[in-house]
């Protein structure tokens, strides 16, 4: 199975390539679920988070696999020059910025200077985990420049975490401070795997994930603790990943537990095929193997497989209307993404560390 989804990866890169895209980015589509509305979304981050995951990985593949594996991953590499900040920062956009497109291919958000967005943290943290030679500190003082309570406070959120200085999504002296749980796990990530020193930043975002795990936050407001990938699911995903490559931190080893056991307990009820996938691979990172092995057909989960995009609730930094994203209204009116190399990507991880709990 490996193989096969490894070579599911190739197909799409190639046939990404066919279709437009750089040689190398792995073609995504923005879409709505509600209305016949579909646009290509070239953009870099399902590609590097496709590259970290390969590149971590390729000494678990055979031989054949570790050198398509490494071809995947250098097609990509060639391809974050475009996506630099313009002005030659060491940092990175979601979007193209050599020539600048953002929201390609659409009618309205290209052209609202509301809608464009600045560097962000997410990216850039996902370009440095697979490139080496970076200026690591260099990174770490920009991330540090642009943290909550450096220049400014955060104005909006949940009053528990309005005082941690915590990373910041986004670059850029005019946006606001977004605080984000997945970013932070990702952050954190390369933090550690370059043995950075530990500031204030590292411990106060730390804290943050260790305290929407613990008041229960991640399950109740996910979608105010983490507006960029604002579901349960992925929040689990990204911490447990977290903790698996740092488990003696004091913070996480704390709730850890309490992950096992809320995890444990969603899949008791019936989740969607993404979201029991999320959960299953952040179990096996907990050192615990899944009560029962996933089925599925490729193909009918790339066809019924979506992501979050935006909403208008999220979009806006004021904590009363993000508090609407709730509704279901909103969540129907919002766009999402849909990207099979990425879904493809995840059932590829699944499948390596199923393996690895299960020999």
């Amino acid at each position: 199975m490996i193989s096969t989804l490894l070579n599911k990866l190739e197909q799409l890169q190639i046939e990404s390539h066919k279709q437009g895209y750089l040689d190398g980015v792995f073609a995504s589509q923005r879409i709505h679920s509600l209305f016949p509305y579909k646009r290509e979304d070239e953009n870099v981050f399902f590609s590097s988070a496709i590259a970290y995951f390969l590149q971590e990985n390729i000494p678990k593949f055979s031989e054949d696999d570790q050198l398509a594996a490494k071809k995947i991953v250098s097609k990509i590499k060639k391809c974050y020059p475009f996506f630099k900040n313009f002005q030659g920062r060491e940092t990175y956009n979601f979007f193209k910025t050599t020539p600048m497109e953002y929201f390609p291919n659409g009618n309205i958000m290209q052209y609202f200077s509301f809608f464009k967005l600045a560097d962000d943290a997410d990216d850039t943290a996902y370009i440095y985990l697979t490139l080496e030679n970076q200026k690591n500190t260099d990174l770490k003082k920009i991330l540090v420049q642009h943290a909550n309570g450096t220049l400014k406070w955060k104005s909006f959120g949940l009053p528990a975490y309005q005082n941690l200085r915590t990373y910041s999504v986004y670059f850029g002296k005019n946006m606001h401070i977004e605080t984000d749980a997945c970013v932070l796990s990702n952050i954190l990530l390369w933090s550690f795997k370059h043995n950075l020193s530990e500031n204030q930043q590292d411990k106060d975002s730390l804290l943050y994930l260790s305290k929407i795990i613990s008041s229960r936050d991640y399950i109740n407001f996910p979608y105010l603790v983490s507006p960029c990938y604002p579901t349960t699911a992925q929040i689990t995903y990204h911490v447990c990943r977290l903790i698996a490559f740092y488990p003696n931190c004091k913070h996480l080893c704390f709730v850890k537990p309490l992950l096992i056991n809320d995890i444990t307990s969603f899949l008791k009820n019936e989740q969607s095929f993404i979201n029991s996938l999320f959960y299953n691979i952040a179990l096996i990172y907990l050192n615990k193997k899944p009560r029962q092995r996933l089925h599925y057909s490729l193909n009918h989960v790339l066809k019924n497989t979506s992501y979050f995009y935006t909403s208008i609730p999220l979009m806006i930094p004021n904590l009363k209307v993000r508090k609407l994203q709730k509704h279901t209204i909103f969540n129907l009116f919002g766009l999402r993404t849909t990207c099979d190399a990425y879904t493809t990507a995840l059932l590829l991880e699944y499948e390596i560390l199923l393996k690895k709990v299960e020999s």
